[in-house]
């Protein structure tokens, strides 16, 4: 469990996790726009979702990489049961799921620390 839920009393409310991805991610380089969701799922740790407009496809890598990362404090080990259910959108229209990079579809938190931010 994460420091955050820990001082609280039990993990963080969805609302407030949504904030705080919503706000990571609005102020990375390249991204124009963002709508993501954190919805606490009952066998697992959660579930992010959402399309997120982007300048380009590396955009969206590391718009993957600052929300595992946000959810690391957030839910502790926790976070890498959570299954990322993102889209993003480049500036011409083309939209780019983590399946069309390498992960699979949808990935989950564990795959995206292991693939993407290392171990």
């Amino acid at each position: 469990m994460g420091l955050l839920s820990r001082m609280l009393g039990g993990r963080p409310g969805a609302a407030a996790i949504t904030e705080t991805i919503g706000d990571a991610v609005r102020v990375l380089p390249g991204v124009v726009q963002s709508s993501l969701v954190f919805n606490h799922q009952p066998h697992s740790s959660g579930a992010v979702s959402g399309v997120v407009d982007v300048s380009d496809t590396p955009t969206f890598l590391e718009v993957l990489r600052t929300v595992r990362r946000v959810l690391e404090p957030l839910l502790g080990d926790g976070a890498d049961r959570v299954t990322f259910y993102l889209t993003g959108r480049t500036l011409d229209g083309t939209t780019v799921q983590p399946g069309d990079l390498g992960l699979s579809q949808p990935p989950n938190g564990r795959e995206i620390r292991q693939r993407l931010l290392g171990p």
